[in-house]
This record gives structure tokens, sequence and C-alpha cells, in this order.
């Protein structure tokens, strides 16, 4: 027990010390042992987060079981525009995003197993200062949700599992932009604060299959959750004092995706799994957002145009048990943008990413701990303005996020 804390209380030291998204607003590191082999444990059943990947994978967990841990991240971004009097950099506001996740399993009979998960799949933060150039763009955006995810199991054979579940997700919505009041970048500028919640429905299903001892596989699927947002906007001075107020709405989706993936137990102690996951992001075409009056009488809605496209994710992490209590792993993913060239803007300034992870774990018969780090990097972008949407020529940057996990359990 002493030495699963030591590891826990480790990985919190260094997350506070030192200082991930994935593509779009995703985020798919749910589990420290997932996070450090890639996040790729869709067929490989070992502990309770394995829902977050493939509920059908828990009738491989005898009796109840319980997880809880953290992922804190610090994403980091550099924006330069191109101006006519030259060219400006910007560095986004870099600080620590905490992550949340908590798993339970319970095995009912033989054939039934029944699981619970509180996790976070779609996620975003920028900040950029007021006087910025891309401030008529945004100076600041934030998505918050959460998950309650109940789900059950049935043992069909021996060696095959379904499952399905409902996904009961919490969503907060906050955008901040400046709105000029006479000639852009002369005059002072006023700002508009735009944000509400929603509360989405949604399912999931799965399929686990232990083909061989040494060979499973698995594949899942979670639906799209449409967030229809009932909020309020708020436009402010120059020196901040209240112009007007009234109501906002808007929709903004959670995408649908699948994943697919195999777990090779390749020799006694070395197991390799590989997987993918396809996000259905072409679901996102626009962000319209409706005001109530129209601000200054004038604006009843603004439409910014996206058009992303559905998305490949290729995974793959390795475990090796150095003796019976320990393991060491690593992974690697590549992960691929959703927006179009044409129409990126400040909201998600970022490209392909390559992430490259490590970690450990510990274990008993009856408690078990994980701690992992990931070092997300951001492809370099061009950007091709469209100043309608106040977003300039320029280049996304020394893009980077560094990602620290841990989580411990227990089998009762």
């Amino acid at each position: 027990m002493k030495k699963c804390f030591g590891l826990i209380l480790a990985g919190t030291t260094l997350a506070l010390a030192s200082t991930g998204w994935g593509a779009g607003y995703g985020i798919l590191e749910g589990s420290s042992r997932g996070n450090a082999m890639g996040t790729e444990v869709t067929a490989d059943a070992v502990s309770p987060s394995v829902i977050y990947n493939n509920a059908a994978a828990m009738t491989e967990l005898p009796g109840a079981q319980t997880e809880v841990g953290m992922t804190t991240i610090k994403p980091r971004q550099a924006i330069r525009t191109d101006l006519p009097t030259g060219s400006h950099y910007t560095d986004g506001e870099s600080r620590w995003w905490t992550i949340p996740n908590a798993y339970m399993t319970y095995q009912v009979n033989n054939k039934i197993w029944a699981g619970m998960a509180f996790d976070t799949r779609i996620g975003l933060g920028d900040k950029f200062p007021n006087t910025w150039p891309g401030r008529y763009n945004l100076t600041r955006a934030e998505i918050t949700s959460f998950e309650a995810n109940p789900s059950v199991a049935w043992r069909v054979a021996t060696n095959f599992s379904l499952a399905a579940g409902v996904r009961l997700a919490y969503f907060d919505f906050l955008l901040r932009k400046a709105v000029p009041t006479g000639t852009p970048y002369v005059d002072p500028d006023a700002s508009i604060d735009i944000s509400g919640d929603n509360l989405g429905l949604g399912y999931n299903a799965g399929a686990y299959w232990k083909a061989l001892n040494w060979l499973s596989f698995g594949l899942s699927f979670n639906s799209r959750i449409r967030h229809d947002i009932d909020g309020e906007y708020e436009l402010k001075g120059p020196t901040g004092q209240k112009i007007t107020d009234g109501s906002a709405s808007g929709s903004f989706p959670s995408p649908a995706e699948v994943r697919l993936g195999t777990s090779i137990k390749a020799t006694e102690r070395l197991k390799v799994n590989v997987g993918m996951t396809y996000t259905m992001w072409s679901c996102y075409d626009a962000l319209t957002i409706n005001f109530s009056p129209a601000v200054l009488g004038k604006t009843s809605q603004t439409r910014s145009e996206k058009n992303w496209h559905d998305t490949w994710r290729w995974q793959t992490g390795v475990e090796y048990a150095l003796t019976d209590h320990i393991d060491v792993r690593a992974g690697y993913v590549y992960d691929k943008t959703p927006d179009p060239d044409y129409l990126v803007d400040y909201m998600v300034p970022a490209n392909n990413r390559h992430i490259i992870s490590f970690g450990g774990g510990w274990h008993n018969d009856s408690i078990f701990c994980d701690v992992g780090y990931t070092f997300l990097k951001i492809e370099n972008r061009e950007v091709h303005g469209h100043l309608q949407d106040g977003v300039w020529d320029g280049k996304f940057q020394d893009g980077d996020a560094h990602m620290v996990s841990a989580s411990v359990g227990y089998k009762f």
C-alpha cells in the first residue's frame, strides 16, 4: 500500500512542479495506464478504466473493482499573425488543466456485469491578450464537460461479450471576443461574453472477443451528443461598463466515434496493443449563435463556417512486466486534425499531433496504482486568413502539451 501511494504522490508532485488535448476539442485520455500505452486498451481489460475505451471488456474483471484518477494537462501554442505593419507573435495562456475520472465494475453473475464511469471526452481552453491581433475572432474560449456513463455487459459466450450504456453529458461553453466600436484595430473596442450550458444524452456500445489466450479484439462506439445551448450574452464598453445583455443560443456537437483495437500477449511478460479511432467530426459544420434581443439592435445571429471532416487516429502501446508486481509502459499516437486549412481559426489553433508516452504501475492481489507522462507535439501550420472571422494570414507554431496522470484502484 505504501508503495502504491508513493507512486501516486510522485506523479502528483511532478504535475505540480513541471509543466492534451486530442484532435479538435476531443479528449481521449481516460486513465493513467491507458495514457501510458498510447490510449490503446480497447481490447486489454486489466482495470475498471477499460470502460472508457470499451465497456464490453469489463467481463474480464471478476468481482467488484473500482478506480479513481486524474490527468493534468498543460498546453502551449504560439501564433504568428501577418499584419500590414509586419508579423506579430502572440503566446496563448499556458496553465494546468485537470481532468478527473472514476470507474466501477461489478460482476452480477457469470453472464452479467455492470459498470459506471465518470469521465471527460471533450474540452477546450484558450486565452489571449485583449489587444492581440486576433481579438475579433476570440480572446477567450472554454469548453468544460463531464459525463456519467452507466453500462451493462453480457458474456454471450466464454470468449465473447457485448455491452451497451447511456451517456449523460454536462457541457459548459464560454466565448469572449472584441467588438469594434469604430475603426477596427484603431478605435477602442467593446467586448462580448457568450456563455451557456446543456445536459445532453447519448449512448455507447461495445464488443470484446478473446480469440486466443494471447490474442483479443475490441470494438466500441460512442454516439454523437448534440448540445443545444441556452445561455446569455453581455456586451461591455471599452472601460468595462455594461452596455446591454440578453439571451444567446446555439448548438455544439460532441462527435460520434468508433474504436477498434487488438491486444497481443507476445511473451509471458510483454504485451503489445494496436488500435485506431475514427471520429466523426463532420457533424461540426458551423458555429451559429442567435441573440435576443439583437446585439445593439443590429446583430441577431453570427455564423462561423467550420466544415470539419472525419479523422483517423492511430495508436499503439506496449507493457512489460519487470516483476510480478511492477510494470513499465510506453506508447505512441498519431492524431489527425479535423479542421480544413481554409477555415482554421483561433478557437483550435492546432494541427496534426504526435504523442509519446511512458509510465509504470504497481499492483498486488487487491490494490493497483499507475502513473504516466505524455508529451504531445503539434505540427506547425500555415494559416490562410479570412478577416470576416477575424483571422489573419500567419502561422501556428511551437505547439505542445505536457500531461501527467495518476490513478489508484482496489479489487474487493
